[in-house]
């Protein structure tokens, strides 16, 4: 998304206004070959029927903003009743490399799908389908709300222990 995203530039010369107005052509170029999903949100919804739509979204720097203290990355309201609304309409995922309870505890809203640890750990709502996949255990959360819990590489959690031990033996005498 990086490369992709229009340039930013601070620079400040004799020519400012000629660096603005290139800056605001990339800007305005940029938003024509990708619009925003929001603003174009119903033409959106009528594209998805009769289809099934999921969504993915990343936490740190998407629905939060980069602070130095990832422990103060929070949402804002806006941002939070956003996806709890856009999750009444589509299957809605959080995808994080935070640990097992850090992104729920932050977004608290029990309907949408939390792929933890980079998807070794992810927990959904609990639905009608009795059908539970591999590595599914159904429990509760905080709130006493159905959830299945999905340990995806469960199978490969004591092969990551050793590979840890040996990475902690072999690298001790590094300062």
């Amino acid at each position: 998304m990086k490369s992709s995203s229009p340039r930013h530039t601070s620079t400040r010369d004799y020519n400012h206004e000629i660096v603005s107005a290139n800056t605001d052509v990339a800007y305005r170029t940029w938003m024509a070959k990708y619009p925003s999903a929001l603003s174009s949100f119903e033409r959106i919804t009528n594209f998805a029927k009769g289809k099934r739509i999921a969504l993915f979204l990343d936490y740190d720097g998407t629905l939060s903003p980069i602070v130095d203290n990832p422990d103060f990355a929070f949402m804002s309201i806006d941002m939070r009743a956003a996806v709890a609304k856009v999750a009444k309409y589509f299957p809605t995922a959080i995808i994080s490399g935070r640990s097992h309870d850090k992104v729920y505890d932050f977004l608290g809203l029990t309907d949408l799908y939390y792929a933890r640890s980079h998807g070794m750990d992810i927990m959904g709502p609990v639905r009608e389908s009795s059908d539970d996949p591999p590595n599914c255990i159904r429990s509760t959360d905080k709130q006493g709300k159905g959830v299945k819990l999905f340990q995806i590489a469960s199978e490969f959690l004591p092969m990551i222990d050793e590979v840890f031990n040996s990475l902690v033996n072999t690298t001790k005498e590094i300062k």
